[in-house]
């Protein structure tokens, strides 16, 4: 017995599956911010020789102290509390900043390099997600009981 494509689009992944999103988000800010580590899993290289003193004393302005001896790219913990979930939707969800994209731009430029168009997610973020998104797609297949599932031809 061959199931109908409404039955299987109701095992694929929907928005359930993404409210995921703000997980995925707390990842992502573990890896970055305070794991101090970029896009590619690299550690932060360290900062010049006076403002990483500076920093190390905490003798810059709205210093956040937990990351003085961090080189996560984290001063005053702004761009950290705006990496958030921006929405969910029925085919996937979206986060970031928008109040401080210059900063992550700027941060890139110097080679703190936080995303990228060309990969959205570190590979340990990509790996939970994934993982996370197996699970999902065999709980809903373990609800489904006999026939058979006819892919292309």
């Amino acid at each position: 017995m061959a199931y109908s494509l409404s039955l299987l689009k109701k095992l694929m992944i929907d928005r359930k599956f993404f409210k995921i999103g703000a997980n995925v988000v707390a990842k992502f800010r573990e890896h970055t911010f305070e794991n101090a580590r970029d896009i590619d899993g690299k550690k932060f290289k360290g900062y010049s020789a006076k403002y990483g003193a500076d920093k190390r004393g905490n003798k810059l302005k709205r210093q956040a102290t937990e990351f003085a001896n961090s080189t996560a790219p984290v001063l005053s913990s702004d761009l950290l509390r705006d990496w958030k979930l921006r929405k969910v939707s029925n085919n996937g969800f979206s986060f970031g900043t928008v109040a401080f994209g210059d900063r992550v731009k700027h941060l890139a430029k110097r080679g703190r390099v936080i995303s990228k168009d060309s990969k959205a997610l570190p590979k340990p973020v990509e790996q939970f997600l994934m993982r996370e998104a197996d699970k999902y797609v065999q709980r809903k297949l373990n609800k489904v009981k006999g026939g058979t599932f006819s892919i292309g031809r």
